[in-house]
């Protein structure tokens, strides 16, 4: 069977991104809004009524309602072909549409060409197409869930939570099949790094169950403070309630609350990994589950998402309780426990911190303009996270042997072996 050229397989895969576009750009304008039916704006929580938000009304102009035609909806070509406008009405449409379908499908065709071609690959190997689609397919869904929680995130400062736990059991689900020690972009861990993912695991769906049941009280519930961009539109809209205001004090009292939430994790996490790396009767139990292909894979996404929601989760609650004001929300916590979910514990930290490198620049422009403090995370985890996807060999290669030598202090100062 002949080999199929890189740049066929180059022109599908933009073809299918800016598909992949399209939808996005639906799920950008529909999902903070929930435009398909106003009455179930307050309790649309279910994938049945989220996905009927996002699929109905068919697609259809925003200025006069009318249904687009099927071929006018043909990502990038359709908007030339109209020349930007309506088809009925003629009013403009927004060139967003085509950059963001253009983007998609060239974001689709980078990473191929970075992962198939270059070698800039989970790994740190070239990847084969034949073998390999599988990790290249899941870590196009979440650059896709990246880039629709970044425009969002952009606009209206928001992550909307079904974006990131829509990628959460395609990543789990994959890694648990797909997973074997060696291969590419596999995350099976060691058996007492496997033992903290199941034991934080449990405490976790302990913890939901405990605030289901409301024996852990919900930090802001009845909403959080209001950020810089929300009190500046309420204060332009004539006859609005005044914004609910927190002291540092209470802002300090609702981070106790979330601290509560993360002690079952915290505490059932350690004590399993501590049990597994010091009882040789529980390791000789634990060891043989723990190298089990499918368990393996599993607990290295959980472990992933864990490491990636936990990290941005205590940043917040420390820099929260550090300054007296919401630091960061929880939607950042979200969307790295997804980009742990898929690429692992050790990418996801270093996505985390790549991210304050993007939005450098940007802060010092606020701080300068006094044009406000506050800026939207998610672009620049979106971007750090993009980032760590193709360069997290090299940066771990660097930094490797300062980590592996705090690693020994750390252990010979516990006693560890």
């Amino acid at each position: 069977m002949p080999e199929i050229p890189h740049v066929v397989y180059i022109l599908f895969l933009f073809a299918l991104g800016a598909c992949v576009g399209s939808f996005l750009n639906v799920v950008v304008w529909r999902l903070p809004r929930i435009e398909s039916d106003p009455e179930n704006q307050r309790w649309l929580s279910g994938l049945m009524q989220t996905w009927q938000a996002l699929s109905y009304p068919p697609s259809h102009c925003p200025k006069c309602d009318k249904p687009l035609k099927w071929y006018d909806n043909i990502p990038v070509i359709g908007w030339i072909k109209l020349g930007g406008k309506c088809r009925f009405c003629k009013q403009p449409i927004s060139i967003r549409y085509p950059i963001v379908e253009a983007a998609t499908g060239l974001l689709f065709a980078f990473y191929y060409v970075m992962f198939f071609m270059v070698g800039f690959a989970p790994g740190c190997q070239k990847l084969d197409i034949v073998e390999h689609w599988p990790i290249y397919l899941l870590d196009m869904m979440l650059i896709s869930a990246l880039l629709a929680a970044t425009l969002i995130d952009a606009e209206l400062f928001i992550i909307p939570i079904e974006i990131p736990w829509f990628v959460v059991p395609f990543a789990l689900v994959e890694h648990a099949v797909w997973d074997r020690p060696g291969w590419p972009g596999a995350l099976n861990p060691s058996s007492p790094a496997a033992a903290l993912a199941a034991g934080a695991g449990v405490g976790l769906l302990i913890s939901i169950l405990l605030w289901y049941l409301k024996i852990i009280p919900a930090s802001f519930a009845d909403g959080g403070p209001l950020m810089e961009i929300e009190k500046k539109r309420l204060e332009a809209a004539e006859g609005e309630e005044p914004p609910q205001e927190f002291s540092p004090a209470e802002i300090r009292a609702e981070m106790r609350k979330e601290m509560l939430f993360l002690l079952p994790p915290l505490i059932l996490g350690c004590g399993w990994m501590l049990a597994t790396w010091k009882l040789p009767a529980v390791a000789r139990f634990w060891d043989p589950i723990a190298q089990t292909g499918w368990v393996g894979g599993l607990l290295g996404s959980i472990l992933g998402l864990l490491v990636g929601g936990f990290v941005v989760w205590m940043i917040r609650i420390l820099g929260s309780y550090a300054f007296g004001r919401e630091a960061m929300g929880m939607g950042d916590v979200h969307l790295m426990a997804a980009v742990g979910a898929v690429l692992g514990p050790g990418t996801v930290t270093v996505a985390f911190f790549l991210a304050p490198f993007f939005g450098i620049i940007h802060a010092i422009y606020l701080l300068f303009s006094k044009k406000g403090r506050e800026l939207p995370l998610g672009p620049y985890l979106g971007l750090g996270t993009a980032a760590a996807m193709v360069f997290y060999c090299q940066i771990a290669d660097y930094l490797s042997p300062g980590l592996r030598g705090l690693l020994e202090m750390f252990s010979q100062w516990l006693g560890w072996s």
